[in-house]
């Protein structure tokens, strides 16, 4: 039952504290860095040779730097990735690998589907994507079925076969613990029971989808899923190791959570190793037995994240001083445009963006909530038609929105994906519109009854809408800033078409209430500005079926909505269903399922913005903070990027 719930929950607590966002804090930078010269013998004066030093200001550090201890935040995600590289990176929609040889793959065989027996009682992954006992009337996907035309009700008696996925994983050679041992398949499994362990914070999400993990040799680990699971997050199977040889097997979650081998004083196999500890600074130093040692990695001899605790405007300063060589993304940038504008506009340094934690989204009441504890709800449903939604959107300007409150360094999405994600046509994407959001509400029976654009529209033949009813909505915001100015530009563009908008702000212990009574989660809104953070599994989720927050449910879920699409529900979990061959399309024909009914306008995320010198090197195109970090053992500043 633990496990049952933690989804439900995780989905109110998927509101994002972006609406209250950390203090902003910066960095500077430090002389041009030198690519160290490993096949040089040193200098008999050690002081001619400066110390290669990058010194990345940030607002915050974390508690501890294991990697099951809480949620990863982007600062402590920087950080493990100096000592303990992932298996892949990304490069635009690719998996690249990073201490794997290769992505498995069906041509190799290292990606397969094998059929497997299941009985009633068994845990299976039914159609929708969700763990399940398998029982009669349970929907399932049999044997060989990839698609939702082949989904079953299970009668109970026939004999049932269903696929299971299986992945094969192969370290590269040469991977050391700093200590000298090497790192072997078998630290990647006991990564994953302490990731499974009942006491683990998290949603277990793909813990929950695996039926065994093992070490089939020294540097291959094999995973099973559960029956009737297939996925093309394949990265999400792989487990970060963890050093085995430390500890007595078995070994639970609670003992390690105090225990510094992994809480403070971390082994490293990536590039660097933890050295200096401060309350206010950590410092990170080569590590002798990082596997690309020979190739003269890392190129820096330090690396130092120092908290700035004045915020943005100190942060700025120390950039433009030197005293920081970076700022990391912990800063507040969105909330302080004109910071962000001042570091563009100085030679010295460049931002970098990439999406955030959290994605900004204007969510439609379309379905409100009938509690008997608040009395039945009489209001008219003025936004259940999807006409209206399509209206909505096409008067929207978006891009505007998105320039006024971020400035040029961010996208809105085109639908429950950003831009790099989304697989929809440019043919495919909805537009700003007025013209085309006027005739939408024509067509639904909202008219210009007294010949004035200046007063909303009224209803002539508006289906479950009284005659003469304004169409006038309420719309409910968090007190941010941020959340203020788009409630502006809401209210601009839709009065432009006829729509009146009205505005409360809540504070967020009042916003974001448990139903019945919570506004959001009891849905009675009419329209919402929230911040989701992502999913493990595909963000159409968000909108499906069963995350309808009802008083059978306990008013736990992610549909604040109410959006019940039969369709749409199909196209979502079989886009998360969906092997990596068939990914791209079955991705598509969710996004635009989602366009289709539009549970919520999609606006943008809020991004994460990493200020570095202007004369990094970029020989990999790094444009993102995580691309970055991921690579930092290679970073060089100056005009000899070799």
């Amino acid at each position: 039952m633990k496990r049952a719930l933690l989804f439900f929950l995780f989905g109110t607590l998927l509101l994002s504290a972006c609406q209250g966002l950390n203090p902003a804090k910066t960095r500077t930078i430090t002389p041009a860095l030198e690519r160290r010269a490993t096949d040089t013998p040193p200098s008999p004066t050690a002081t001619e040779t400066p110390i290669q030093s990058l010194t990345i200001c940030t607002a915050d550090l974390p508690d501890s730097l294991f990697l099951y201890d809480g949620p990863q935040t982007a600062v402590k995600k920087n950080i493990l990735a100096l000592v303990a590289e992932p298996p892949y990176e990304v490069e635009g929609v690719e998996l690249v690998p990073v201490i794997l040889e290769k992505v498995p793959s069906q041509a190799d065989g290292d990606l397969r589907l094998e059929p497997v027996s299941v009985e009633g009682g068994q845990l299976v992954v039914d159609a929708a994507g969700e763990v399940a006992v398998l029982k009669p009337g349970l929907a399932i996907r049999p044997g060989g079925c990839q698609s939702a035309d082949c989904v079953i009700t299970w009668d109970g008696e026939t004999t049932l076969e269903m696929d299971q996925m299986v992945l094969e994983f192969r370290l590269l050679g040469g991977l050391t613990w700093s200590d000298g041992a090497p790192v072997r398949s078998a630290d990647s499994v006991f990564s994953f029971y302490i990731a499974n362990d009942d006491d683990a914070p998290g949603l277990h999400w793909a813990e929950d989808r695996t039926q065994s993990y093992l070490a089939l040799d020294d540097v291959t680990t094999q995973w099973k899923g559960l029956p009737g699971f297939t996925t093309a997050a394949l990265d999400q199977f792989f487990w970060i190791p963890l050093p085995a040889h430390l500890f007595s097997i078995p070994v639970a979650w609670t003992d390690l959570i105090s225990d510094e081998r992994v809480m403070t004083k971390p082994l490293s196999y990536g590039p660097f190793v933890l050295g200096e500890v401060t309350p206010q600074s950590l410092r990170f130093l080569p590590n002798p037995t990082y596997y690309r040692e020979a190739e003269g990695l890392p190129s820096l001899d330090e690396v130092i994240f120092k908290i700035v605790e004045g915020g943005l405007e100190e942060a700025v300063s120390l950039l433009q001083s030197g005293d920081c060589d970076v700022l990391e993304s912990s800063f507040n940038w969105v909330e302080n445009p004109d910071y962000l504008a001042q570091v563009q506009s100085d030679g010295r340094f460049k931002a970098r963006a990439e999406s955030g934690q959290s994605w900004m989204q204007l969510v439609f009441g379309i379905e409100l909530a009938q509690s008997a504890a608040l009395g039945n709800n009489e209001k008219p449903l003025l936004l259940s038609d999807g006409r209206t939604r399509q209206a909505i959107f096409a008067c929207l300007d978006r891009e505007a929105m998105l320039t006024k409150t971020m400035g040029d360094i961010w996208e809105v999405w085109p639908s429950f994906l950003p831009p790099v994600l989304s697989k929809l046509t440019p043919d495919e994407r909805l537009v700003h519109s007025p013209q085309k959001g006027i005739e939408l509400l024509t067509s639904v029976g909202w008219v210009d009854h007294d010949g004035d654009s200046a007063t909303p529209l009224q209803a002539e033949s508006v289906i479950n809408v009284p005659l003469g009813t304004t169409l006038s909505l309420e719309l409910l915001s968090s007190p941010s800033a941020l959340q203020q100015d788009l409630v502006k530009a809401i209210q601009d563009d839709l009065a432009a078409c006829g729509i009146e908008v009205t505005h409360t702000t809540l504070p967020l212990e009042t916003l974001y209430a448990p139903g019945p009574e919570g506004p959001i989660f009891g849905r009675r809104f009419d329209l919402a500005l929230i911040a989701w953070q992502p999913l493990p599994q595909d963000d159409c989720h968000l909108y499906d079926s069963q995350q309808v927050p009802t008083n059978e449910n306990y008013w736990l879920g992610t549909n604040i909505a109410g959006l019940m699409d039969a369709a749409y529900d199909s196209a979502c979990y079989s886009a998360t269903l969906a092997l990596p061959e068939d990914r791209d399309e079955a991705i598509r024909q969710a996004e635009r399922a989602f366009l289709d009914v539009l549970p919520a306008v999609p606006l943008f995320s809020i991004p994460r913005v990493l200020v570095i010198p202007a004369d990094a090197c970029e020989n990999d195109e790094i444009l993102t903070e995580s691309e970055f970090f991921r690579q930092l053992g290679e970073y060089q500043m100056g005009t000899d990027c070799r």
